[in-house]
C-alpha cells in the first residue's frame, strides 16, 4: 500500500500552493494513495512563520516514516527550499522516493546557477512543472538535472452556473500586491479609462503591499472608483468575484495562475499578461485577451474592447467557463495524473 506525503504550504493558508493543495485533496488519487499534508509555510507575520514551520519539522520527524514517497510543492526561491530543506533530510534519510513540484514558469530560467535548487532537484525522482512549455525548456536550463519530468495542470474548482444578472460593472484583481503583481498597472490603465466609464469600479483584492498601491491610486486621483479591499474571505469575497464582469491580472512572474482558472470559472472576462503556463492554453478573444508585459496603453485598450462590449464580455465568460471545466476540472487533472504511466509509474524514482 503506496503512501504519499505532500509537503507544502498549510492548508489553512492564502495563495496558489495551498489552493493547488486544498483541490488535490478532492481528487480520487488523494484517498488511493491514502495521502497526507505537511504545511510548512503559512502567510503570517515572520514569528508565526518561524514557529509553524518548527512545528512542522517535529511532526515529520515523528511521521515521514510511515509514507512511501514525499511529493514537495516548492518554488527555487532560496527562503522556501531552506524553509523545506529539514523534510527533506529525512526523507533522504529515510530513503523515501522524491516528487519536486515546481509551481513556478518563468522564472525558472532566473535559477539556472541556484545551486541549492539544482542540489534539491538532483534528489528526486520526478520533477513536475505547469505547462509543456516550461518541461521543454527544462532539459535546457536545467542539463544535469536527470530526474525525469511531467506536466500537471493545475485544477480548478467546480462552481454552480453562474448568474449573469447579478454581474455589475466592476473589474476585479486579487493578489499578494507586490511589484511582481503589477497592480499600477492596471491604475495607470483605469486613469485612462475612468472619465469615459464613470459607472464603472475597480476592485483590487489582496494584502501586501496596500498602502503603497493605495497611496498610488490617491495621488492619481482614483480614490472615488477604486476599492483596495485587504485580504478578504466569506461573503465579502464571494460577492465580489460573483459580482465582477473583468478580471485584471499584470503579473510579470506566474507558475500556472489559479486566479485566471477561478476567473474563468466563475464566468468572468480576463485579460492579462501571456504569464507563466498560460500560453499552453490561451485562446485570444475567447477564452482572455492579453496584452505584454509592462505594456499600460495596451491593457487600456483591451479592457475598453470588453468594457465598450456587453456581448464580447459574455461571450468570452460562457466560453471560459466551459473550457475551464473541459481542462481544468480536479477529475481532469487527476486522469493526467493517472495517465502518467499511471500514479504508481509517476512515483517511481529516476534510474
Amino acid at each position: 500500500m503506496t503512501k504519499v506525503l505532500m509537503v507544502g504550504s498549510a492548508e489553512q493558508s492564502g495563495g496558489g500552493v495551498a489552493s493547488v493543495l486544498r483541490l488535490m485533496k478532492t481528487m480520487p488519487f488523494w484517498e488511493k494513495y491514502h495521502c497526507g499534508w505537511l504545511g510548512t509555510q503559512i502567510q503570517r507575520g515572520y514569528g508565526v512563520k518561524l514557529w509553524y514551520a518548527v512545528k512542522a519539522y517535529f511532526k515529520a520527524l515523528f511521521t515521514i516514516w510511515q509514507y512511501d514517497i514525499v511529493h514537495f510543492h516548492t518554488v527555487p526561491d532560496k527562503i522556501c527550499l531552506i524553509i523545506q530543506m529539514p523534510v527533506l533530510l529525512l526523507a533522504l534519510i529515510g530513503r523515501k522516493k522524491i516528487i519536486m513540484h515546481i509551481h513556478m514558469g518563468n522564472q525558472l530560467e532566473d535559477h539556472t546557477h541556484n545551486r541549492l535548487f539544482i542540489w534539491c532537484l538532483n534528489r528526486a525522482g520526478r520533477v513536475v512543472l505547469l505547462a509543456k512549455k516550461w518541461q521543454k525548456c527544462f532539459a535546457e536550463w536545467f542539463p544535469t538535472v536527470k530526474a525525469k519530468t511531467a506536466v500537471v495542470y493545475n485544477a480548478c474548482a467546480p462552481t454552480p452556473a453562474v448568474d449573469y444578472s447579478v454581474k455589475e460593472k466592476s473589474i476585479i484583481m486579487a493578489a499578494f500586491l507586490n511589484d511582481n503583481k503589477h497592480p499600477d498597472l492596471l491604475l495607470k490603465a483605469w486613469k485612462n479609462l475612468k472619465a469615459d466609464f464613470p459607472d464603472w469600479h475597480v476592485t483590487i483584492m489582496g494584502n501586501g503591499e496596500v498602502e503603497r498601491f493605495q497611496a498610488m491610486a490617491q495621488t492619481m486621483g482614483l480614490n472615488d472608483s477604486v476599492t483596495f479591499t485587504g485580504y478578504i474571505t466569506g461573503k465579502q469575497k464571494e460577492d465580489a468575484w460573483n459580482k465582477a464582469s473583468i478580471y485584471c491580472m499584470c503579473s510579470r512572474h506566474e507558475g500556472f495562475p489559479m486566479v485566471v482558472l477561478e476567473a474563468w470559472a466563475r464566468g468572468i472576462a480576463v485579460v492579462t499578461t501571456p504569464v507563466g503556463g498560460l500560453p499552453d492554453v490561451i485562446e485570444e478573444g475567447k477564452n482572455c485577451l492579453t496584452f505584454p508585459f509592462d505594456d499600460a496603453d495596451t491593457l487600456t485598450m483591451q479592457l475598453r474592447k470588453l468594457m465598450e462590449s456587453p456581448d464580447l464580455r459574455r461571450d468570452m465568460a460562457e466560453y471560459s467557463k466551459s473550457f475551464g471545466e473541459r481542462v481544468f476540472a480536479p477529475v481532469m487533472v487527476n486522469e493526467s495524473i493517472e495517465k502518467l504511466g499511471e500514479v504508481e509509474d509517476f512515483y517511481l524514482p529516476r534510474n
